[in-house]
């Protein structure tokens, strides 16, 4: 058994020390990590190269279709939005809230920070968000920071729920509502504790004093709507929705918040640090993030006519040559990328876009993304060859017979590990799903609660990501400031992780 289980690390083992220890990129690490899954496959565990080949082929077309459509769609609203001048826009209406950095920290570095998580992911929430505070006046460091920590409540159902609908898929749930529910509640006490941190960071426990009432709003506001979608409806809107009633609750009560004590004044006013941008109304400039909300909600199972009509345009198939491969099921319109991309073209040509200039923005997601859209492919290539070999539950095996009853303690650790790692929450829980599941089977507990455990660690892991601080650190122009940054917010991370440990053992005691 002992042998087994080293052999099964071996895939993962790589994937750690090419990531953290190597530097390497990504999808060279993960593709090499899948040319060693695949040679233990056949050397060690005994699949045919037909069951390996047919294996990789399924996690290959269970990437592209629907993960790697969502990145697309949401990359190409966001880089829509920046061609057509509508993100200036919401920009400028952001940062013209309220002159109190406190203020200004939780309507960009929270309510906004967590939208962009939604919509887009892939570090636009950090990145945007730390631009705009420096603009501001907000110290360089301190605004990476905030959006950091801004960001390490949400990215388990960032871009449209990627990575839950990505671990859904890989465990092959019946749904995804199976785990978006325990993974929101998992993450609620995150989501409360995360404005009142960006406070403090914004000057020390005395900063909350008079914004109080504000911040409980902003943290509440979000958390309560994040919480009611991901249990009713499902994983693709909570964070969306969440964060737009945020942003909303937090800008009415910032614009009557007047009495600002001058040490949190911003340095230059807001009008001044925003962007000039184009002659476009406020509903306009929002209007393809407004149609994507509509048109998710508008399918979903809240509304079971639309549902079920576009539910029938979909394709099952088998593609494992061995036993007990997986139904993939590919709905063609009824996908959140899809959808995504409909949205966009629709709310660009209101906005003036030519049909050359989306073609030209699509061309430019494929070429922006690429990288990433295939280390997701061969990282759940990987996932699927492990589990038909048979690593999988070796691991598990592993892990049960060190742990014990203990394991659903460290559960979290093991998502949040992922994530530091590879740098995306949608790969660690991808990565680390079917084990996670295999161990709750093994323990005869809920394999929901496991998965939904792994999705809350990699979410708080993410604020540590050397690519999540490289993306920040570019944004706010300070290079080389990677360890100052790591250092204010690897505390942090572990208090969160701590958090998320602690709630996922109780929860199965009670």
């Amino acid at each position: 058994m002992l042998l087994q289980v080293i052999l099964a690390v071996i895939p993962i083992a790589w994937l750690i020390i090419s990531m953290a220890v190597l530097k390497m990129a990504g999808y060279k690490s993960c593709g090499i990590g899948l040319i060693i899954s695949a040679v233990e496959a056949l050397l060690v565990y005994k699949l045919s190269p037909a069951e390996v080949i047919t294996g990789t082929l399924e996690g290959v077309i269970a990437a592209v279709w629907p993960i790697c459509i969502i990145i697309v769609g949401a990359m190409f609203l966001y880089n829509m939005s920046l061609h057509t001048g509508s993100m200036n826009v919401i920009k400028k209406m952001l940062a013209s809230v309220s002159n109190d950095k406190r203020v200004a920290a939780l309507v960009i570095g929270w309510g906004f920070s967590n939208f962009m998580e939604g919509i887009a992911g892939f570090g636009t929430a950090v990145a945007i968000p730390a631009a705009m505070l420096v603009a501001l006046g907000f110290d360089p460091i301190a605004a990476c920071v905030i959006c950091l920590i801004g960001n390490a409540a949400s990215p388990a159902f960032g871009a449209i729920g990627t990575p839950t609908l990505s671990a859904a898929s890989t465990a092959e749930l019946e749904s995804a509502m199976l785990i978006s529910e325990p993974t929101a509640f998992l993450l609620i006490a995150l989501c409360v504790v995360s404005p009142f941190v960006i406070i403090l960071l914004c000057g020390g426990p005395k900063a909350l004093k008079g914004v109080m009432g504000i911040t409980l709003a902003s943290a509440l506001s979000f958390t309560i709507p994040f919480y009611a979608v991901a249990r009713f409806v499902g994983p693709e809107l909570c964070v969306v929705i969440g964060s737009l009633v945020c942003l909303v609750v937090t800008i009415v009560m910032g614009r009557k918040h007047t009495n600002i004590p001058e040490e949190y004044l911003l340095e230059r006013k807001a009008e001044q640090a925003a962007e000039a941008g184009p002659e476009m109304s406020m509903f306009k400039a929002w209007l393809p993030y407004i149609l994507v909300v509509i048109f998710l909600l508008g399918t979903s199972k809240l509304f079971p006519p639309i549902n079920s009509f576009l539910g029938q345009f979909k394709s099952t198939f088998v593609i494992y040559a061995g036993e007990g491969g997986a139904k993939l099921s590919l709905s063609w319109i009824n996908t959140p990328g899809v959808l995504m991309i409909i949205a966009t073209i629709i709310g660009s040509l209101i906005q003036g876009a030519s049909v050359g200039d989306m073609v030209t923005q699509f061309g430019n997601t494929f070429k922006g993304y690429w990288k990433a859209m295939l280390t997701v492919i061969f990282i759940i290539s990987i996932a699927k060859v492990m589990g038909y070999a048979g690593m999988v539950m070796a691991l598990a095996n592993g892990l049960v017979a060190l742990t014990g009853s203990f394991y659903p303690i460290i559960a979290p650790l093991i998502g949040g590990i992922g994530c530091f790692v590879t740098g995306s929450a949608t790969s660690a829980c991808v990565m680390f799903a079917k084990l996670q599941q295999a161990i709750a089977q093994q323990l005869g507990i809920s394999e929901a609660w496991l998965i939904a455990a792994n999705s809350a660690g990699a979410t708080a892991g993410k604020m540590i990501s050397p690519q999540s601080i490289a993306l920040g650190v570019a944004a706010i122009g300070v290079p080389g400031s990677d360890g100052k940054i790591m250092s204010k917010t690897i505390g942090w991370c572990a208090l969160y992780i701590v958090i998320v440990c602690v709630i996922c053992y109780a929860g199965l005691l009670f």
